[in-house]
């Protein structure tokens, strides 16, 4: 286990640009996903949208898009910016405290020249984070215990990601996004860890997609599982090992 890291970086939070809003929006409408129905999510969102005709073609549907998002980003762009205060002080007192649990709990440190996380605020309820440039996105409007849940399980994924292909170096870098195993794996741990010693200070509760808790081994829910596994008194290298193991098989 590492000592505590001195080099840290820190979230900032910054309003989303209005084009890539509309960008997340079209690429969350043509997705299909089974894993989080992204399709149908975008239309309980933007109710407009269900009046494509899915007859006209995909530029006639990406203009349509590209209007509603523009007419609903003019009506929240005050809220977002003061958003972008609000969750900056909502953070700002986790943020060391947590980066520095989570760095000596995974044995790894964040890269030494990554200064900031950006965390842009836009419409889309949905929480894209990106490994290559240490950043995500977070909806405006968002009660605190969701800012920290969101802060918190976003940038775990940057530090898994790290031990992961110290690990499993020959991991495809595909495969850390959906619909692969290992990503769907790197979204099942978020409950276990986040939701255990030493991050059980925290008062939320992590809760991953709906449908990773209908998986079942038998009668058992996997991420029971899971859970059970996290908890043990073992290393964390073993607890990933085994873990990946087990729903390999699953």
């Amino acid at each position: 286990m590492i000592m505590k890291n001195n080099k840290i970086p820190v979230i900032k939070f910054k309003p989303m640009d209005i084009n890539d809003n509309i960008t997340l929006v079209k690429e969350f409408y043509f997705l299909e996903n089974d894993s989080i129905s992204t399709h149908e999510f975008t239309l309980q969102l933007f109710p407009k949208l269900r009046d494509i005709d899915n007859n006209i073609s995909k530029e006639r549907k990406e203009k349509i898009i590209d209007n509603v998002v523009r007419e609903e980003y003019k009506k929240e762009r005050d809220n977002i910016i003061k958003d972008v205060e609000r969750y900056n002080g909502l953070w700002k007192d986790y943020n060391d405290k947590y980066f520095n649990t989570l760095c000596e709990y995974f044995g790894v440190n964040f890269p030494d020249d990554l200064n900031v996380i950006d965390a842009t605020v836009g419409l889309l309820p949905v929480n894209p984070r990106f490994l290559d440039s240490y950043s995500f996105s977070i909806c405006c409007g968002e009660k605190k215990d969701k800012v920290i849940e969101t802060c918190a399980h976003e940038t775990l994924h940057f530090i898994w990601f790290i031990k992961w292909r110290n690990l499993f170096p020959n991991t495809k870098k595909y495969e850390m996004d959906s619909p692969y195993l290992v990503w769907k794996y790197s979204e099942m741990v978020t409950d276990p860890i986040l939701n255990n010693k030493p991050f059980d200070t925290f008062n939320f509760r992590e809760h991953g997609y709906d449908n990773l808790y209908k998986i079942m081994d038998g009668n058992i829910k996997v991420m029971d599982k899971l859970r059970e596994l996290y908890s043990k008194d073992i290393s964390i290298e073993e607890k990933i090992k085994d873990g990946f193991e087990y729903i390999k098989k699953i």
